[in-house]
């Protein structure tokens, strides 16, 4: 008996309670539909990058002169979005007219790099010196988004060129650190193998009656 109670309380709830929910859900049904057809569109247009491997060896260079994908795409990203770079983007194609005329520069290129965006891609790829499978990036996204298509496509144009150029700068500065380590390394070793080198001489030079060689040469002229 109380089963049947408790089901037709809730039967009887749901009935109260339908028509309200109904209409609630009409309301959002309506407003999604309103916004779809009257808010304009926004476009986003993205590149991908895909990472090379590294040309130097890991094993002849410290970690000192090398780094992580990860690490160098960061580096390459906060001077790719810095305030001159941003604003001379802004000025070459007129962007957010708006919102310079009542916001200041700042707020602005705030705007911009939250319409921008950029991630990584990852993968399972097999190391070459373990021949074990590891989770590595590939490849890096850079985008931009905006109502203009056209300007969607040339901003992330723009932002993927100086991705590129600043990736040189890095892959440059780095080979330049990699070969004044190597040179370092060769000064370090001839050094080391002119310091071995004197030592042996003086070595020999001290124990000149005392070396094997000298002795059994005495003794066969004997």
């Amino acid at each position: 008996m109380e089963n049947q109670v408790d089901i037709k309380e809730i039967i009887s709830a749901v009935k109260r309670r339908f028509k309200p929910a109904i209409v609630i859900w009409l309301l959002v049904f309506c407003c999604s539909i309103a916004y779809a057809v009257l808010a304009k569109p926004t476009f986003r247009s993205q590149s991908t990058i895909l990472i090379e491997q590294q040309e130097i060896p890991q094993e002849l260079v410290r970690s000192t002169v090398t780094s992580f994908a990860d690490q160098r795409i960061q580096m390459i990203i906060q001077r790719v979005m810095t305030f001159s770079k941003l604003s001379e983007i802004i000025k070459k194609y007129d962007l957010y007219v708006e919102e310079r005329q009542k916001d200041p520069l700042e707020v602005v290129i705030d705007q911009m790099r939250e319409d921008i965006n950029h991630r990584m891609i990852s993968a399972e790829v097999v190391d070459p010196r373990s021949g074990r499978p590891v989770e590595a990036t590939i490849a890096f996204s850079i985008g931009y988004q905006n109502k203009s298509p056209k300007l969607a496509q040339s901003v992330a144009n723009e932002l993927t060129s100086l991705f590129l150029s600043e990736n040189i700068k890095t892959r440059n500065e780095m080979a330049q650190e990699a070969e004044a380590f190597l040179s370092n390394e060769v000064e370090r070793l001839e050094r080391r193998s002119t310091e071995l080198e004197a030592s042996l001489a003086e070595f020999k030079e001290e124990n000149l009656r005392k070396l094997p060689e000298l002795t059994q040469c005495l003794r066969s002229s004997s």
